[in-house]
């Protein structure tokens, strides 16, 4: 038994005191070694707490290192969770629609994107035509149409989606009018952007079928100013390597390309590939 401290011995001090005072331990007699004993359960009992308090401060260390472990693999599974949610998200997103066409991608016959919409006869330019684009593009062209009406410009459309084959038609009978000099502005079937259903051209009421005026008409100084806004580039600028430039083609790339483009001052064409590849997840956002 451990020698007994300062402590102990007042301990014992006061409880012979306080026992004798209350009467008890046989009327009146407590032993010194009674209260000795007291004050050896009281000992133990402080250290068992002491021991218990210790073992509490390594099961909190233990518990916050659960802590934080279980908060990297929180944000873990929550990166691994996005990652999925992203590839799940591109993997439905036609692969085609920011691909560099125009003499350097090719689309074959059977491509047809998916989901072709009609666009609605107040923003086509002829009675009773049917023009069509993706239906993903829809409601950014819709909403350009609505806004150019508020602004008292007088856009239409006079051409949207075109099949391989239409295009083929068209090529060649721009050939019998033009020669070899219509690949200065009509693509062969499988390079054009029409076939991807996100192209359209403009014109307005008194132009027509008259593109060669529209870029001195209001509708196209609209367009040059906004259509970015709504997710549409100019593919064939002034002085481009590819086609003449035609300030009716506008084609749809997503907003944040678009903008990008717009602030940059740069051209579709001019990036590289690998450049446009990261808009694709949010071609439609």
């Amino acid at each position: 038994m451990p020698k007994e401290s300062d402590n102990q011995q007042k301990y014992i001090t006061i409880i012979v005191m306080v026992m004798a005072v209350i009467g008890l331990a046989g009327g009146g007699y407590f032993s010194y070694s009674a209260a000795g004993e007291i004050v050896k359960n009281t000992a133990d009992l402080e250290e068992k707490v002491l021991k218990l308090e210790d073992e509490k401060i390594i099961l909190t260390g233990e518990l916050q290192k659960e802590q934080q472990k279980n908060s990297v693999f929180q944000n873990q599974i929550g990166q691994i969770a996005g990652t999925v949610g992203k590839l799940d998200k591109l993997s439905k997103t036609d692969k085609e629609l920011l691909q560099k066409y125009s003499k350097i991608y090719f689309l074959n016959e059977n491509y047809v994107p998916k989901g072709l919409v009609e666009i609605s006869q107040q923003y086509i330019y002829g009675e009773g035509k049917i023009v069509k684009v993706l239906a993903s593009t829809s409601p950014f062209l819709s909403q350009m149409m609505n806004d150019s009406k508020k602004d008292g410009v007088d856009l239409l459309i006079i051409s949207g989606f075109r099949s391989f084959n239409e295009q083929s038609n068209l090529k060649d009978n721009y050939k019998v009018v033009y020669g070899t000099g219509a690949n200065k502005f009509s693509a062969d079937q499988g390079y054009s952007e029409h076939q991807l259903g996100t192209t359209v051209d403009f014109t307005s009421t008194d132009l027509g079928a008259g593109f060669n005026s529209f870029a001195k008409s209001k509708e196209y100084e609209w367009l040059k100013q906004n259509a970015y806004k709504y997710g549409f580039i100019l593919s064939y600028p002034q002085n481009n390597s590819y086609y003449q430039f035609e300030p009716w083609h506008w084609r749809f790339v997503g907003r944040k390309l678009a903008q990008r483009l717009h602030e940059e001052k740069q051209n579709f064409y001019d990036l590289e590939q690998r450049q446009i590849d990261p808009y694709l997840i949010n071609i439609f956002d």
